[in-house]
């Protein structure tokens, strides 16, 4: 929605219903077209709550004279979600208020720091009515199976980060000359050996010949080299002698965990690519060079469509990609970017970049040509970003693949 029609919203003569969320339940006011509170109510987070609050509305349309209403809350966590598709089902308009906002209005209130859900309710009426809210973007079919799948594919990750940390700090205790030779603690090879002996006495009393038969059934590219190297190792390891059965038994535990969530990561990101086959517009991203099932899902599930939106720069500052400076005066701040919207877009979109910044990716003469600028390379990489999406927008918009010149160069080319 554009600030215009936002500030339309002074002059609204309907009802504006503040909505402060909570888990279990919501405090609820109302703001009449003349500025006047109705009483605030506290609603369950339940059918019976909703029903109550239907027939408040309906009460306060026949006290007012008025048969518009929008609904205002606070996008907080999770929970605002299954009131808000409620209402939206019922035919009631719905706008976000950003958290942000709310907090810092609490003041303008009664001039006092103070907060309670009574009070938010009351600040976010007024927000609302000031035009200072959000668009409800929440998406429906494909695209909302999409962002489940994001946030399912993110828990998934956190863990398997979580967890190879964990295990480098046990292989640190009992055997840190491994990592001389496996690098990374969620290598393939790591996990198999480590699966089946954990530790370094373990690898000692099995004996070399042995490992490396057993292996080979498990870990198809275990070099025999590699193994080793692991074995001789193990003979002059450091780590610390004592409580080896605890530490076996974490190590053990820890790799089966690792590649159990390798596994359903696995499983999530096959299910992601049977979705992005039902979106038309996931097409044109992934004909775009770089950009893989995992990421156009990111970027679909967290924007809910891309061709929802009216222009880029909507995307840009979803993304938390747009720019502000402080200045005053004769005093001119430096420009940095909001870091406002989705964290998750902003990393995806920023990872992309720095794919595109590599020689042969369709947006790589844009960075070296920010990189002749003297522009340091993280700000290159950031403007790469925002290209980046302004280009996909672009595509959806069109509902045409990537080419690296303009078509109308590329018809006088044919002529």
């Amino acid at each position: 929605m554009s600030r215009a029609r936002k500030r339309m919203i002074v002059n609204y003569q309907g009802i504006i219903i503040g909505m402060d969320v909570g888990k279990y339940h919501h405090v609820v006011t109302a703001l009449a077209p003349d500025g006047r509170f109705s009483k605030p109510v506290t609603i369950l987070n339940s059918r019976e709550g909703y029903e109550d609050l239907l027939l408040r509305v309906i009460r306060w349309k026949k006290e007012w004279g008025t048969d518009e209403v929008i609904v205002g809350m606070e996008s907080t966590g999770h929970y605002w979600e299954v009131p808000a598709r409620w209402l939206a089902a019922k035919g009631i308009r719905v706008v976000q208020i950003n958290a942000l906002p709310t907090k810092r209005a609490k003041e303008i209130e009664d001039n006092s720091p103070g907060k309670t859900d009574v009070k938010d309710a009351r600040i976010i009426a007024q927000l609302v009515r000031y035009g200072k809210h959000l668009g409800w973007t929440l998406p429906e079919g494909a695209l909302a199976e999409l962002r489940e799948l994001v946030r399912i594919r993110q828990h998934i990750v956190t863990e398997l980060t979580e967890k190879r940390n964990y295990l480098r700090r046990l292989l640190d205790s009992v055997f840190p000359e491994i990592f001389t030779v496996c690098k990374k603690s969620w290598g393939k090879t790591l996990l198999h050996l480590l699966a089946a002996y954990p530790l370094p006495e373990d690898m000692i009393s099995t004996g070399l010949a042995t490992m490396t038969a057993v292996l080979k059934k498990t870990s198809g590219n275990l070099m025999s080299k590699k193994l080793e190297k692991v074995s001789i190792l193990a003979h002059a390891t450091v780590g610390i002698p004592v409580a080896h059965h605890a530490y076996g038994l974490g190590i053990r535990h820890t790799v089966e965990r690792i590649l159990e969530l390798l596994r359903k990561k696995l499983q999530i990101e096959q299910h992601m690519g049977i979705q992005l086959v039902t979106i038309p517009e996931a097409r044109f991203l992934l004909d775009f060079k770089g950009i893989g099932t995992v990421s156009a899902t990111i970027i679909l599930g967290e924007t809910g469509g891309l061709s929802r939106y009216a222009y880029g720069e909507q995307v840009v500052k979803l993304a938390g990609l747009n720019l502000f400076e402080v200045s005053s005066g004769s005093q001119k701040g430096k420009v940095h970017i909001s870091k406002r919207g989705r964290p998750l877009l902003r990393q995806v979109l920023f990872l992309l970049a720095t794919i595109q910044a590599k020689q042969g990716m369709p947006l790589y003469e844009d960075y070296q040509r920010l990189i002749k600028k003297n522009m340091a390379r993280v700000k290159a990489l950031v403007a790469l970003s925002r290209k980046l999406v302004r280009v996909l927008f672009a595509l959806v918009r069109d509902q045409r693949s990537y080419v690296s010149e303009p078509p109308v160069i590329l018809h006088k080319k044919a002529a």
